[in-house]
């Protein structure tokens, strides 16, 4: 992974956050959340090591964000694989990074 295709990675799921619902009840928290789950870089070992390793060294301050929510979470037990753990940096890096990038877009349109 690269960081143009990251960056396109997000872009695309903020595009499907904004055609997630355009409901009285959407709540765009839940949306996101529903959408990274179904990212194939949230459930598939390799691409989620690459999405782990790129954000690592090049996203450091995301990777860091990320890995404090993880470790509040908290509920990896012993029976957990390293494969388990990388799923969830993963999920948990699309999710902050879309949320991230969808608010500010929608701080921008409102200004």
């Amino acid at each position: 992974m690269n960081q143009n295709e990251f960056n396109s990675l997000i872009e695309s799921l903020v595009d499907s956050v904004k055609d997630y619902n355009l409901g009285d009840s959407f709540d765009h928290y839940d949306a996101i959340h529903q959408i990274c789950e179904g990212c194939d870089h949230s459930f598939v070992n390799y691409k989620a090591w690459q999405l782990v390793d790129f954000v690592k060294f090049d996203y450091s301050e995301l990777f860091d964000q990320v890995e404090m929510e993880v470790k509040e979470l908290c509920y990896h037990d012993q029976k957990s694989t390293l494969n388990d753990i990388i799923l969830d940096y993963a999920f948990n890096i699309l999710k902050v990074a879309t949320l991230k990038k969808y608010e500010s877009q929608v701080k921008e349109e409102v200004a």
